[in-house]
């Protein structure tokens, strides 16, 4: 959370907030006395909340700060998840018992073909998708990627050079991961993953310590495919009412992509396999 509060202070205008800039200001953004002020705390409490220090924070002061740094509804969220206060919309939810819910998410999967579409869960693991996911996104399934969502995007060197825009959809993706990661702060599998990814990934790591938040949004994407071509796609993301972080991401494709997908599912130039739809042992689905 400290790491969060100073990223924030760095890129809040101080002119925006009330402040004069003068030749002196030496620092970008706020200062601590300034946050201090708009939050109506002392200086020396807020400097120990930035040092990571536990001075039991409240879900007021954390408002005030809120406002002082003028963050987004999901930064602010974020900021909650951070100090271990529950946001007042949040709701714990378990896996259902027996297998309605499994057969159920097979027959959604089936169902969006020719839409490449898969479940992730957790820190982006893969957890079952459809034949088109496996035709049209291969990375997701070689070994840099070891079947984690974020891994694909920032590890695989094809999937990178087939996404236009990848800059953009990478940026997205990592401001969405550390919204979940804030949301998970005792699951090491968050940590572990970011890890690995500040060591795999240049990109990543740079990128990681700007505390960039955000939630996942529709948004179009464009993939090229050697034997299909140019593949125009929708994102589109549901949250499972039956297990709080398991996500169902689908590739919606316009007219022309459903028809070339369609027709490579038709020749039937996927390898063989038992069923249409693809689970992880042990993953409850």
């Amino acid at each position: 959370m400290g790491a969060f509060l100073r990223a924030c202070r760095g890129r809040t205008d101080p002119v925006s907030s009330g402040f004069a800039v003068g030749k002196r200001r030496r620092v970008a953004g706020l200062r601590r006395e300034e946050v201090a002020e708009l939050a109506g705390i002392s200086p020396d409490w807020y400097t120990r909340l930035e040092q990571g220090r536990d001075v039991g924070v409240s879900r007021d002061v954390l408002e005030r700060l809120i406002d002082a740094f003028q963050l987004t509804a999901s930064e602010a969220d974020y900021l909650i998840s951070l100090s271990g206060i529950s946001p007042a919309t949040q709701t714990e939810q378990r896996p259902a018992p027996g297998g309605t819910e499994q057969v159920a998410q097979q027959r959604v999967l089936e169902s969006l073909n020719p839409h490449p579409a898969y479940y992730v869960a957790g820190p982006w693991d893969l957890v079952a998708w459809n034949e088109s996911a496996e035709q049209v996104m291969p990375e997701l399934f070689r070994t840099d990627a070891r079947r984690n969502a974020l891994r694909m995007v920032f590890c695989n060197e094809s999937f990178r050079e087939r996404l236009a825009d990848w800059e953009q959809h990478a940026r997205h993706c990592m401001a969405v991961f550390r919204g979940d990661y804030g949301r998970h702060p005792g699951d090491e599998r968050f940590r572990r993953v970011a890890a690995e990814l500040t060591i795999a990934s240049p990109e990543f790591a740079r990128w990681w310590p700007e505390h960039q938040v955000e939630v996942r949004t529709p948004a179009e994407k464009q993939l090229h495919d050697p034997e299909l071509g140019e593949l125009h796609f929708v994102t589109q993301f549901f949250h499972a009412t039956e297990r709080s972080d398991l996500v169902l991401i689908v590739f919606c494709g316009d007219a022309s992509t459903q028809r070339r997908i369609a027709g490579r599912l038709d020749e039937g130039s996927a390898p063989d396999r038992a069923a249409p739809i693809h689970q992880l042992p042990g993953s409850g689905l």
